[in-house]
């Protein structure tokens, strides 16, 4: 048994070369497990970290190669037939490489970063960061047939693989392990198998539920039965990001699962999350389950049952009495990719059209194929929520291309598809759930969208800027601006003595406009230094022209303003350990503005001068 750790995460080995460790503390307190996991399915997850990146270099791999071999065939003159070496593996830990998704920085290298190359930049700017940077582009397409291959690979060592998105294989733990001899066994052969087939590292985990599983995938650890709500609670609130609710969500334009014409962001619900006061899953597991679908709607309640380590749908939802089915038998062999389309429209539609006569939704779906030889594949997908015929069609055309095209790839040859059908495994009654009470960009949320990313293309990345938290004493410190849509700096680490307590102002000054405080002879009110008013301030005057808002407060400059109420001064010692300290106080006062009405302000004195921090509403 490992020894006792604060953090449960850390009692698994993240090695998985010297073995998975499949040890986790049970010294840990039973009041941090927020529910139970014994429902949710043991499942075993299976991923390939930065996919879209290994899939991007692989297609610029073979297009290099297949470039050199036939200029290399061309020049030749000894009659000497074959293709030329393949073009040298890059390794984006030390060759500048940038993937781009929509014309966006998804991934820097850590070359192209330490150029100024970094996630959420355009093109124009990351290639004037990085000229010398290789620049890719995520292919949707070309990462879905390509993971077959890992599919593939799996499906030796066991059957029932889904593919949850491309770089992502999630597959019940249970009869795998029995067969292989136990749960480290089983994730030592997928991580073998992988390797040995396609050349790519792959990474399982093993949970109750299947988002404790890809939490647990990349460090490579297995969680105990019943401690997968202990396993997620440490993990910040940001892992819902990875959360697996399919690709309706978490992708911008993108409809959600149970209300089609909303739209909700991952990303965006965990920054709403964040400013609610919710840091970790377990704070989001902790809150009343009744209360989270009353508050937020079935698509948080969903989030909030992945945090307490339980499933987003059972494995069995619905069974018809008679068994669904979609297939067609061609008339012309499928070999190439661009038929696939043309195919799956109208057997989607086929399918739809059975599950609405029944009432019902698909939410795991079974691609089923037959070759000319007899040969017959199969794939299965989930998605959260019901599959419409446009994810059908999608999912259709990616696995007819991955069969198709795996021999090109590297995997075993595909005689020509003759016959195609649909399975739903998971079925579900149709219905929508409740509205939430935010989660729809709107129209105006989609047209504000377009003007900022039209007006950082004419002026620039930096032209349209948001706010980022960074923490620090005052208030002009604890926040920066970034460019819209780029990653956001990290926060500096507190503890911060002497910060404004919450709430703060709702205007904050980057350059605070200098004022002055007087007594009700005149005199100038200052800190004293046992941190004491030398008088009760009476007036306050605003000395230099401030900035727009401090105008529409009524606190002209020039004015003078009587002062209704104030606070204690709170003194701020920084640094004072050091010649370079600096010390400052805060006073809170309500002042009478034009127009007789009062405004909170917060003052902040240093060197004996007065200034506004800030604005109160």
């Amino acid at each position: 048994m490992m020894t006792a750790a604060a953090d449960p995460r850390t009692d698994l080995s993240t090695d998985l070369n010297v073995g998975i460790d499949t040890n986790i503390d049970t010294n840990i307190s039973a009041s941090t497990s927020t529910s139970s996991t014994s429902t949710a399915t043991r499942t075993v997850a299976v991923t390939v970290p930065d996919w879209p990146l290994v899939a991007a270099l692989d297609r610029h791999q073979r297009r290099t190669a297949d470039g050199a071999s036939r200029t290399d065939g061309a020049d030749r003159t000894d009659g000497a037939d074959g293709p030329s070496d393949a073009a040298p593996a890059l390794d984006p830990s030390v060759d500048p490489v940038i993937l781009l998704d929509q014309h966006r920085v998804t991934f820097a290298g850590a070359a192209a970063q330490e150029a100024g190359a970094l996630p959420g930049m355009t093109r124009r700017a990351a290639r004037a960061a990085c000229p010398e940077a290789l620049v890719l582009e995520a292919d949707r397409e070309h990462e879905s047939a390509l993971f077959e291959l890992v599919a593939a690979a799996v499906d030796t060592i066991a059957a029932g693989v889904d593919v949850l998105r491309p770089g992502v294989l999630l597959m019940s733990a249970r009869g795998p392990a029995r067969h292989q001899g136990g749960e480290e066994a089983l994730a030592e052969r997928i991580l073998d198998a992988v390797a040995e087939l396609t050349g790519w590292d792959a990474a399982v985990g093993i949970a109750d539920g299947p988002f404790a599983a890809l939490l647990a995938s990349p460090p490579g650890r297995i969680v105990r039965e019943g401690r997968s709500a202990d396993y997620l609670a440490p993990h910040p609130i940001t892992a819902l990001r990875s959360a697996p609710v399919g690709p309706g969500w978490g992708h911008r334009g993108q409809p959600s699962a149970t209300r089609p014409e909303k739209r909700l962001d991952l990303a965006e619900t965990v920054d709403l999350l964040q400013r609610l006061g919710i840091a970790s899953l377990g704070d989001l597991a902790a809150l009343p389950s009744a209360a989270v679908a009353d508050r937020f709607g079935p698509d948080i309640a969903t989030l909030h049952l992945l945090a307490r380590g339980g499933e987003p749908a059972p494995p069995a939802a619905h069974h018809p009495t008679q068994p669904l089915l979609a297939e067609t038998t061609l008339e012309t062999p499928l070999v190439r990719t661009d038929q696939a389309a043309f195919i799956a429209r109208p057997l989607a539609e086929e399918l739809h059209t059975m599950l609405v006569e029944r009432g019902l939704i698909c939410t795991r779906l079974r691609i089923v194929a037959r070759t000319e030889g007899g040969e017959e594949m199969e794939r299965t997908w989930r998605h959260d929520g019901a599959l419409t015929v446009a994810d059908v069609v999608d999912r259709v055309r990616w696995q007819c291309d991955g069969w198709i095209t795996r021999s090109r790839l590297g995997g075993p040859a595909t005689g020509a598809i003759t016959r195609i059908g649909l399975h739903p495994l998971q079925l579900a009654p149709a219905g929508e759930g409740a509205p939430a009470l935010w989660g729809s960009a709107g129209e105006a949320a989609v047209r504000a969208s377009r003007a900022f990313a039209r007006a950082q293309g004419l002026a620039g990345e930096d032209a349209v800027q948001v706010p980022a938290r960074l923490g620090g004493r005052l208030l002009a410190e604890e926040t920066t601006r970034v460019p819209w849509r780029s990653e956001k700096p990290a926060a500096r680490p507190g503890p911060w003595p002497g910060s404004l307590p919450r709430p703060v102002p709702t205007t904050v000054f980057r350059e605070p406009p200098s004022v002055a405080l007087q007594d009700a002879a005149g005199r100038p009110v200052v800190v004293t230094a046992r941190g004491l008013l030398s008088a009760a301030p009476a007036r306050l005057l605003v000395l230099a022209p401030g900035a727009p808002v401090l105008q529409r407060a009524g606190l002209r400059a020039g004015s003078e303003h009587p002062v209704l109420a104030h606070g204690a001064p709170t003194v701020i010692d920084e640094r004072w350990w050091t010649p370079a300290g600096v010390r400052s106080a805060r006073l809170q006062l309500v002042v009478r503005s034009a127009g007789d009405e009062e405004t909170a302000v917060l003052a902040l004195s240093r060197t004996g001068n007065w200034m506004l921090e800030g604005l109160y509403d």
